[in-house]
């Protein structure tokens, strides 16, 4: 990393290979091209209301640590974390999924817990290293979804939400914010950041690994 180089640049520079994996994954072009199944689809659905659910305790931790003039954007964040899990309720009333009696899948209780640990154990920095990570990620599969998808999606609801130019100003907004904070901290805690983004990368193409595999508990 140059000084001139900006600490999320860096980041995305060292995460490529995982990031291309991800982006290119068979869950997404299933996806754009209309042709992933309804249990496949219901099956990340699930797991993905779990996961929302769970970034609700998370941000709480992350606003305790936060400085006083990031409290405010990363209690709206919370607001719009509710509308999801919204979403995620119609969309599957809508499609006929029952979102409760199914228990977390092995990679989203992993991850949770990951995203847990590190806002309660970590600093600051640390621990919104890792809520960009998963806010770009997902700006960039569905967005690459939004642009690839050959006819409008059944569940197009979902590619929207995450392709919005609102979500990419909050996710620019998490870049920009992310470059601060790095800038204020020792090379040792942004060497930790770097490791906790490769973390959260390799944990969302685990992610659309487990909703095309069904993954369950062996036992």
């Amino acid at each position: 990393m140059t000084p001139s180089t900006p600490f999320h640049h860096h980041l995305l520079a060292v995460a490529k290979p995982i990031w291309d994996a991800t982006i290119a994954h068979p869950f997404l072009l299933a996806t754009a091209e209309g042709t992933i199944p309804d249990d496949t689809f219901a099956t990340w659905l699930v797991q993905d209301y779990f996961y929302v659910r769970e970034l609700i305790p998370f941000m709480g931790v992350l606003i305790a640590k936060a400085p006083p003039d990031l409290r405010a954007p990363l209690a709206e964040a919370v607001v719009t974390f509710n509308r999801e899990l919204d979403l995620f309720r119609r969309q599957a009333a809508d499609h006929g999924i029952a979102l409760d009696g199914h228990p977390m899948a092995p990679t989203c209780h992993a991850y949770v817990n990951f995203m847990l640990v590190t806002a309660y154990s970590r600093p600051f920095a640390h621990a919104f290293t890792v809520h960009y990570a998963a806010e770009k990620a997902y700006l960039d599969a569905w967005t690459w979804v939004k642009r690839h998808q050959k006819a409008p999606s059944r569940w197009q609801a979902f590619i929207d939400n995450w392709s919005s130019p609102a979500f990419s100003q909050y996710v620019t907004w998490l870049a920009q914010t992310l470059d601060a904070l790095a800038e204020a901290v020792s090379e040792s805690d942004r060497a930790a950041m770097e490791k906790l983004f490769l973390l959260t990368a390799r944990y969302e193409y685990l992610f659309w690994e487990m909703a095309m595999s069904g993954e369950t508990w062996p036992v």
